[in-house]
């Protein structure tokens, strides 16, 4: 065994946390990340001596991982977000893969909104994906859909909205075909795994997996890079496999507010391609789980609808977007049933608007 495989002591999160840790460190440039290889290397310290019971309390529940108490919890994941908030691709990537694992190995749980280090380690995730790097961007949309996948999380409101404007600005600002399919393959992805949970109204559900060619059966097979199908497809089913972990119970998440009105403005990335303004407005539709869905719906009726500015009359990356909507919205009336006609009014006053303008 070598030394990078034996760091991180005896508990399972540190296992996967140390060899990583070490390889931020070494990539790291020493100078210009002095604060990051400081935070590494003492974290590996404290992983050292850290077990899965030490430090815990019952009354401890907001521990993003289980069996540390939350302190701890923040220590070992703070450097992860560091690394990934740096803009330094060369740590960027080995932060990506140790967050894909902890995601999809079920090592972080919770309910997971605009606060905490997970939702930091999320946001500067979702920023990577504008770093202009290719194998960075495929890291972004892998540790995304993983962490939408995870039965351990609930991603909500905000957060949610932002891990799908960054799908679509890979899908609508890439250079790289295969990254695009990739993008938008993850995109109908995300929209089964929440829709799925809507209508059951649980994290424990069995979630069909998308099909990349059906996807492109109409559009995009411009973006089709010889065996760019096949990737992606291979892309989704390896995130798909990889989800552990119990799922949260009913119990761990906490009761939905009666009214939240929120506005977060998009970057400039989504201002230019179109996708800008994401409206965070829900209204209480009773659990958390079917409350975000119907925001994540109305998002995307409205994306649907983006008009081209008098300066750009003929707005192609606009077209694409309002396009990719649509199918999307296909994708979530597919997945759908009696949720929807349940709630008839949410719905149908979405598909009047719809109807409105597209007849």
């Amino acid at each position: 065994m070598s030394a990078s495989q034996s760091l991180g002591g005896p508990s399972r999160c540190g296992r996967v946390v140390g060899p990583s840790l070490d390889k931020i460190i070494k990539n790291a440039a020493w100078r210009k990340h002095s604060h990051l290889v400081s935070a590494c290397k003492s974290t590996l310290d404290k992983l050292e001596s850290l077990s899965e019971s030490s430090g815990t309390s019952p009354g401890d529940t907001q521990s993003p991982i289980p069996g540390l108490s939350s302190s701890d919890a923040d220590c070992v994941l703070q450097p992860l977000f560091l690394a990934l908030d740096s803009a330094y691709p060369k740590v960027v990537e080995p932060a990506l893969e140790c967050t894909f694992k902890l995601f999809s190995l079920g090592l972080v749980c919770g309910e997971i909104n605009r606060s905490g280090i997970v939702f930091n380690m999320i946001d500067a995730i979702c920023k990577s994906g504008g770093l202009g790097e290719e194998a960075i961007e495929l890291g972004v949309l892998r540790v995304l859909l993983s962490a939408v996948r995870s039965p351990c999380i609930l991603i909500r409101a905000d957060c949610l909205i932002q891990i799908v404007r960054t799908c679509y600005n890979v899908y609508l600002g890439g250079v790289n075909g295969t990254n695009q399919i990739c993008a938008k393959s993850v995109l109908a992805q995300i929209m089964t795994i929440v829709f799925t949970r809507v209508e059951e109204d649980s994290m424990d559900v069995c979630v069909k997996r998308v099909s990349v060619s059906e996807l492109l059966e109409f559009t995009d097979k411009n973006l089709n890079e010889g065996n760019s199908i096949h990737f992606c497809q291979n892309f989704i089913n390896e995130i798909m496999e990889a989800s552990e972990g119990l799922p949260l119970k009913p119990s761990s998440i906490s009761p939905p507010l009666e009214v939240q009105n929120v506005h977060t403005p998009s970057p400039k990335t989504a201002d230019e391609t179109g996708t800008d303004k994401f409206d965070s407005e829900a209204g209480a539709e009773g659990s958390k789980i079917r409350e975000d869905g119907f925001l994540l719906f109305k998002n995307l009726c409205k994306l649907s609808m983006k008009f081209s500015s008098q300066q750009h009359p003929d707005d192609r990356i606009l077209l694409r977007g309002k396009i990719l909507s649509l199918e999307l919205l296909k994708v979530v009336m597919d997945t759908g049933g009696s949720i929807w006609r349940v709630n008839e009014r949410q719905v149908v006053s979405y598909l009047l608007f719809l109807y409105n303008h597209y007849l």
